[in-house]
């Protein structure tokens, strides 16, 4: 069973993912994961990214593609937990203006796998599922 304060971590970590990213802080959301991290967005049409480099590459190809964005997230449930590995889901409801698409309106579910490392808890694996198809609401 964790800890309270091994859940108010893991709860810091799943809202320093969206800060980081809508503030376009690259490095410091590539750091929320473990070296070999999995970022798995195919359910979406973008791709699998895998390791702190190709998480970071497609950091910075969102930031060169998208204009404004913000993540909304709610619901956050640790599922699973052991000693140093977890897991968990939370919602978001994700508005951007892109370049290539317009202004798009996500709603989606994040599965999550933590692993504690020295640095604290870490993403092992997040992957990321639509509750609804992305809604275009003005096209580029």
């Amino acid at each position: 069973m964790l800890s309270a304060d091994d859940r108010f971590a893991l709860q810091d970590l799943v809202n320093r993912y969206p800060y980081h990213i809508d503030l376009w802080q690259v490095d410091a959301w590539v750091d929320l994961f473990v070296e070999d991290g999995v970022l798995d967005e195919s359910a979406l049409g973008m791709g699998v990214h895998s390791g702190r480099q190709g998480i970071a590459a497609y950091g910075a190809q969102l930031k060169a593609d998208v204009l404004h964005v913000v993540h909304l997230m709610m619901n956050h449930l640790i599922l699973e937990s052991k000693a140093d590995r977890a897991s968990g889901s939370v919602f978001a409801l994700v508005e951007a203006d892109t370049r290539s698409s317009g202004q798009a309106r996500y709603y989606i579910r994040y599965e999550d796998s933590y692993v504690r490392t020295a640095s604290g808890w870490r993403f092992k694996k997040r992957s990321i599922f639509p509750l609804f198809p992305p809604q275009i609401i003005s096209p580029a």
